[in-house]
């Protein structure tokens, strides 16, 4: 079961929050939007127990030294 709860929005960030809303969610409501952004954001951190992978040097990190 969801949770409550609350968010204090600056005027800028409201105003900000709701053109959002009237371009790219028209109909939704502040919570529904909120909670979708927390969601997406939710969705793309890492947790602490699956750090994520090493992908090695970059293709401009390597020269000969590199080699093994």
């Amino acid at each position: 079961m969801p949770t409550a709860v609350t968010v204090l929005l600056t005027d800028a960030e409201l105003a900000a929050l709701d053109r959002y809303i009237a371009v790219h969610r028209p109909g939704h409501s502040r919570a529904e939007v909120m909670a979708e952004i927390a969601a997406r954001w939710a969705e793309t951190q890492q947790p602490a127990s699956h750090p994520a992978p090493d992908e090695g040097l970059r293709p401009d990190e390597l020269n000969a030294s590199n080699d093994s």
